[in-house]
């Protein structure tokens, strides 16, 4: 049986808990615009100047006869997630999203979603 034990004076793991049950809370609603269900499970971690976000997807609930529309359908709404969830992991993490690496692999049904973020200005 696993125990959970809290840090109190570990304030730094804490605030990044928050972000991290943030950032999966609006991926989970980015992707449920995007394919029409929320996903079974969203797991993020963030590590410095990466954020990842595993996404266990959904069957779909009916399969639609017209392949071609469905797509472009997909492709239209590609460039839309890709937005919406850079923004959201932006607005969150207070810093810019670099770079956006999205993964699927198809036959697990779990899409990976690798954000690189901009460092921090340094004064010195």
């Amino acid at each position: 049986m696993n125990e959970v034990t809290e840090e109190p004076t570990d304030v730094g793991g804490l605030e990044t808990d928050a972000r991290s049950d943030e950032i999966a809370r609006s991926l989970g609603s980015v992707w449920q615009r995007f394919s029409g269900q929320r996903p079974k499970s969203t797991n993020v971690e963030i590590d410095q100047d990466v954020v990842r976000c595993v996404i266990e997807e959904r069957k779909p609930e009916q399969e639609s006869d017209e392949d071609d529309e469905a797509t472009e359908e997909l492709r239209l709404s590609s460039a839309g997630l890709k937005h919406n969830a850079t923004a959201a992991v932006t607005r969150i993490t207070g810093r810019q999203v670099v770079a956006f690496i999205p993964k699927r692999d198809a036959k697990a049904e779990v899409s990976t979603q690798t954000f690189l973020l901009d460092r921090p200005p340094r004064r010195f």
